[in-house]
Formats: C-alpha cells, sequence, structure tokens
C-alpha cells in the first residue's frame, strides 16, 4: 500500500479575509481527513505573520480560538530545495515533517497574489491552485483588466486610480477620470477580496468619500460602471489551457450589491441558486468566455470566475477568483456538487493537478 501524502494545509493570514479563511481551512480539513491517503498538517499565519502548526479541532478554527486554546508550536517551511520539510520547535527542540504539498488557503493579499505560491516554488513543492503569475494578475484588477482588454474579452467599464494620482488630483481630475462613465459606479481596492473595501456611488458627490475609503484597503483602485443584470458564477478546475467547467450559479443578493455582509453573516438572506436558469445560448457564451479568461490569465488548479448576465443579454466578465471560499455553502463546491462531484472527490483533483503542474 502506498504511503500517505502529508499535505499541509495553510491559512489564516495577514490580510482583511483572515476569519473566511479559517472557515475554508476548516471545512477543507474536516473533509480531507475523510481520504485515507492524505495526512493533514495544518499550519496558520496569524494576522501579526507569524507561522504554528496547529493540532487542536476545527471549530476552534471556525471561531477563531485556535491560537487561545491551540496546540500550537512556531513552524517554519523553508525556501530551500534539499529541505522539502516543515519544521516545528517543541520542547526545545525541532522537529521536521516531509511536505508533499502545501493546500494554500489564504484569501486576499499575502497569499492569494502569488506571494506564497513565490516560496513554495523557490522550496520545490507541490501546491494547489494557480502559479506566481496568475495568481499575482488575478488578485490585481487593474492588471486583470488590463490584460482581458488586451485579450478583448468583454467586461464591465472601468478606470484605475492609484493615491499619489489622487492626492496631487487638480480639480478637474476625477471627472475627467469618470467621464464617459454612467452612474451607479463602484469603487473598488485593486487588490481586495470578499467585497472588502467597496462602496457603491450613485453620484458625484459621493465619489470622493469611496475613493478615500478603499484606500484605506489599498493604494491603487478600480472604479467600475455598475451594472443592471444578473450576478452569474462558474467554477473551474484543471490544468493549462481549457479547465473542466462547472454549472452556473446564480447569486440573488439581499441588499444593493453582494458585499462581505452578504456573503458570510448569518443573518443573510442572499439566496444561491444552483444551477442557474438560462438559456442554451446564453450557457454556451458563458462557458465560452470562462475559458478564455482561465487561458487569458495562465490560471492552473483552480478558480471561480464571474460574471455579470446584463438586461439587454450581454455577458460581461467580471473577475476571476484564484483562491474562493471553500464552505459547505460556498458557491465553488455547491457548483461542482451539480456536475457530480462529492467535496471529497473535488479535493482530491486539486491535489491530484498540484503534482501535474509541470508534467
Amino acid at each position: 500500500m502506498a504511503s500517505r501524502k502529508n499535505i499541509v494545509v495553510l491559512f489564516g493570514g495577514r490580510s482583511g479575509e483572515h476569519e473566511v479563511s479559517l472557515s475554508s481551512a476548516a471545512y477543507i480539513i474536516d473533509t480531507l481527513k475523510q481520504c485515507e491517503a492524505f495526512h493533514i498538517l495544518p499550519v496558520a499565519i496569524t494576522r501579526e505573520g507569524r507561522w504554528y502548526a496547529y493540532g487542536g479541532p476545527t471549530q476552534a478554527m471556525r471561531e477563531d480560538r485556535w491560537y487561545a486554546e491551540g496546540p500550537v508550536t512556531p513552524a517554519t517551511l523553508v525556501p530551500d530545495t534539499s529541505k522539502p520539510y516543515l519544521f516545528t520547535k517543541r520542547d526545545g527542540r525541532s522537529i521536521t515533517y516531509p511536505v508533499d504539498c502545501v493546500f494554500p488557503v489564504l484569501h486576499g493579499p499575502f497569499g492569494e497574489d502569488g506571494t506564497v505560491q513565490g516560496m513554495l516554488e523557490l522550496s520545490g513543492i507541490p501546491y494547489v491552485g494557480c502559479g506566481v503569475a496568475a495568481s499575482a494578475i488575478a488578485m490585481d484588477k487593474v492588471f486583470a483588466n488590463t490584460v482581458f482588454d488586451q485579450c478583448a474579452i468583454p467586461h464591465t467599464p472601468w478606470r484605475a486610480l492609484d493615491r499619489y494620482t489622487f492626492i496631487h488630483r487638480d480639480e478637474k481630475m476625477l471627472d475627467d477620470l469618470v467621464q464617459g462613465m454612467h452612474y451607479p459606479l463602484f469603487v473598488k481596492p485593486a487588490r481586495g477580496g470578499s467585497s472588502l473595501g467597496i462602496r457603491r456611488v450613485a453620484s458625484p458627490d459621493e465619489l470622493v468619500d469611496a475613493i478615500e475609503f478603499a484606500f484605506q484597503y489599498d493604494r491603487k483602485l478600480v472604479i467600475e460602471e455598475g451594472v443592471r443584470g444578473r450576478e452569474l458564477e462558474i467554477a473551474a478546475f484543471g490544468g493549462y489551457g481549457k479547465p473542466i467547467l462547472s454549472p452556473v450559479g446564480e447569486i440573488v443578493p439581499d441588499r444593493e450589491f453582494y458585499d462581505y455582509d452578504s456573503k458570510y453573516k448569518e443573518d443573510s438572506a442572499s439566496e444561491l441558486i444552483a444551477p442557474a436558469k438560462l438559456r442554451d445560448d446564453q450557457l454556451m457564451r458563458l462557458r465560452m468566455i470562462a475559458s478564455e479568461a482561465w487561458q487569458a490569465l495562465d490560471c492552473y488548479g483552480m478558480a471561480r470566475i464571474d460574471f455579470f448576465l446584463t438586461e439587454d443579454d450581454r455577458v460581461l466578465l467580471n473577475e476571476i477568483n484564484t483562491i474562493p471560499g471553500f464552505v459547505s455553502i460556498s458557491m465553488y463546491p455547491r457548483l461542482f456538487r451539480e456536475a457530480g462531484y462529492g467535496d471529497a472527490e473535488l479535493l482530491r483533483e486539486l491535489i491530484k493537478f498540484a503534482f501535474l503542474r509541470d508534467s
């Protein structure tokens, strides 16, 4: 019988999506423990950036009690191809565990943006999900939108703005920037996630406040034209080239837009419809653009691809999320359940592709 693979599930992190990561990782760990082929090594990164191996229950992760209740031991992954090990310190001794694969569950900056992926590339350790370039570009809406423009992939009208330009603006700069755009607008941090830092702007009088709010989360941002229509999502996994795509799901928000509270708060009344009710021609366009977007960013492993279907029947790409939320109600696993993949089977597929990256 083949030996079990040691899988490090890396979670937490320094971004504003720390709590979301805890919930996703807890669900992934619980699901992977059903797979006899894997030995799971949970490793957490605190909000301050300290690394710990964690040996307690996953419920404490969901409730953000993991560090206080433990057990935790300082841990390190070394970017050295001769030492693909997890090092922990306990009772004054260093203990090493060989690492076969890392499953990053780090939503947002310092985890979903190519930083951790670069460290794992240096270490030579296989990892789940997109590579360095795809992770970095998908995370940065300015870069991603520029690629989509270059590849003629239809998406929401947009403008970019950085803090330096905003601080040194003249009185006409903002008017010139959004000239030709139709309100409402959405102001978003360029490298944020989970709808953190986003404001809906109904009139020019609200624009400066929304920009200043977004700059609390990032030094650059995008301003996008609001779209009247349906919010749709496709989950994807696979290698380079055309991915395996899930059925299409639809989000019906319980407020003006699908913000952080409507995604994650227990009192949210947002409705998730899977599969979405669509015509065959609409499905064909969505799936074609999803595949084109995956290939345009050179995605690999997994991603969730978000769209708008406008009232005049246009399909517009919204964004690609390379480490989507992964709890029982998250759209990513829900959509693949519609395709016949159980959650454990889906995670096994994602780990399989980690080992096939360069083959």
